[in-house]
C-alpha cells in the first residue's frame, strides 16, 4: 500500500474508533504501541529508531502498515487508549522524517517512505505512523543492537507480528511465497484492467512493445504464435516512445501530443487547455529539489490547505471530490476530467504553483504556524548563507 492508501485507511480506523468505539484487531497492516521506551542519553532520532526500526523494516518488506501510538491491545482483546504523556508527545513532535529516511539509507542503502501525524480522542493525544510498502527488499548491512536488527536479516510483517524471514528454511519459504503471491496479484490486477479494453481488438493486429529490452512482440501468422524481435527505439527525451512512456507513468495516457498539438497516440480524453499539467508527485519532487528546507509530501499538502488552494490537507489527487479543491485558485490547481466515459478525473498543478509554494517554505517565520515545527534546513542552504556572510 502507498502512503495515500494508508492515509485513507488510518482515517477510516480513527473515525470508527471515535464514532463507534470499534478498534481493529492487530493484523498484517495494523499494529498498536502504548508508549515509547525513551532513553535520556539518546537523541530523539535514536529513540525513535530504537522503538520503530524493526517495525518499519517489517512493514516496508510486506504490504506497508499503520502503527497507532498510545493504544494497546491486550491478550484478552481489551484496548487501552490511555494516550501519550508529554515526554512521548515532545519526542514525536520533534522527529524529522527526512532524517529517519537518511538513517535507513545508512542502514539498508534504501530509503523509506513514512508519515507521522498526531490525532486526538476527546482530550487524549495519540500519533499514527504509516509505512509505505517498498519496491525493494530492505536488508540491514550491519548489526544494530540498539535497534534490535541484525546484519543480513530480512524482517517482514506476517501473522500479525514481525517475522525474521531468513532465520530458518521454513520462514524463508513463507516469505518467498508471499512475495511471489504479491507479484502474481499485481500482474493479474494490471491485466484484468487491460483485457476489457482489448475485447474488441483483433489479437492479430496487436503489437506489444518492451522499450526496456528494445523488443517488439506480435502475432506470427505463419506459425500461429506470439513472436518477438529486436527493435531500435529512440530513447531521447523528445522521442515518440519516451513521450508515450512518460505519459503512461504519470497516468496521463489520454494527453499524449506533439509540441504542435497534433495527437501522436490517443486512447481517451483530450487537452483542455495549453497550461502545464503537473501531477502531485512531480510537484513534490520539484519543490523538494528547489526548497531551502526539507519537506515531505504530507507537509506540502498541509501547506496547500493552509494557502486555501484545497479545503482539506487529505485531498485526493485521483477522482477527487470537487469540494476539496478551491475553484478560485484554478490558475494554480484544478481538477480535470481525463476520461469522459468512465468519468475519471485528476488534480493538476501549474508551474506557477511551484514558485508560490517555495515562497512560503523558504520563509522560516511561517513554519511554526503552518507545520507546528521549524523545518530542517538543507546543508547546502546553510553553506550558501555562510558564504554570503563571508562575502558581505
Amino acid at each position: 500500500m502507498n502512503l495515500l492508501e494508508l492515509e485513507n485507511r488510518v482515517n477510516l480506523v480513527i473515525s470508527d474508533i471515535k464514532d463507534n468505539g470499534i478498534y481493529p484487531k492487530e493484523n498484517n497492516i495494523i499494529d498498536y504501541k502504548l508508549k515509547l521506551n525513551i532513553t535520556s542519553s539518546k537523541t530523539p532520532i535514536e529513540n525513535f529508531l530504537m522503538n520503530f526500526a524493526k517495525d518499519i523494516l517489517s512493514f516496508s518488506n510486506a504490504d506497508g502498515g499503520i502503527i497507532l501510538i498510545g493504544i494497546n491491545e491486550t491478550t484478552a482483546g481489551v484496548y487501552n487508549d490511555t494516550g501519550l504523556d508529554i515526554a512521548n508527545i515532545n519526542l514525536l513532535t520533534n522527529i524529522d522524517l527526512n532524517e529517519v529516511t537518511q538513517q535507513f539509507v545508512k542502514i539498508t542503502n534504501v530509503g523509506v517512505s513514512l508519515d507521522l501525524q498526531m490525532f486526538q480522542l476527546v482530550s487524549r493525544k495519540f500519533y499514527y505512523l504509516i509505512i509505505e510498502k517498498s519496491n525493494n527488499i530492505l536488508v540491514p548491512k550491519d548489526n544494530y543492537p540498539d535497534f534490535k536488527i541484525l546484519n543480513g536479516a530480512i524482517y517482514y510483517r506476517g501473522a500479525s507480528k514481525n517475522e525474521h524471514a531468513n532465520q530458518s528454511t521454513a520462514s524463508f519459504n513463507r516469505f518467498l511465497q508471499m512475495k511471489a503471491g504479491e507479484k502474481s496479484k499485481e500482474f493479474m490486477e494490471i491485466w484484468s484492467k487491460l483485457l476489457p479494453e482489448m475485447v474488441d481488438i483483433n489479437p492479430r493486429e496487436v503489437l506489444i512493445l518492451n522499450p526496456m529490452q528494445n523488443k517488439v512482440y506480435g502475432f506470427n501468422s505463419k506459425d500461429n504464435v506470439l513472436s518477438g524481435s529486436d527493435i531500435e527505439i529512440d530513447k531521447t527525451n523528445n522521442g515518440v516512445f519516451n513521450i508515450i512512456l512518460n505519459a503512461i507513468a504519470a497516468g496521463e495516457i489520454g494527453k499524449i501530443t506533439t509540441n504542435e498539438g497534433k495527437p501522436l497516440y490517443k486512447i481517451v480524453g483530450e487537452f483542455q487547455d495549453n497550461r502545464d499539467h503537473i501531477i502531485l508527485s512531480n510537484l513534490v519532487k520539484a519543490v523538494q529539489q528547489k526548497a531551502n528546507y526539507k519537506i515531505t509530501t504530507a507537509q506540502i499538502k498541509i501547506l496547500i490547505c493552509y494557502l486555501k488552494w484545497a479545503t482539506i490537507a487529505e485531498f485526493k489527487v485521483d477522482n477527487p471530490d470537487e469540494k476539496t479543491i478551491n475553484p478560485d485558485c484554478k490558475q494554480l490547481i484544478w481538477i480535470e476530467t481525463i476520461d469522459s466515459l468512465s468519468k475519471k478525473s485528476k488534480v493538476y498543478f501549474s508551474s506557477e504553483s511551484i514558485l508560490e509554494l517555495l515562497k512560503v517554505i523558504n520563509n522560516q517565520e511561517k513554519h511554526q504556524e503552518i507545520f507546528n515545527k521549524i523545518l530542517t534546513e538543507k546543508e547546502n542552504s546553510k553553506k550558501q548563507k555562510q558564504d554570503n556572510l563571508k562575502i558581505a
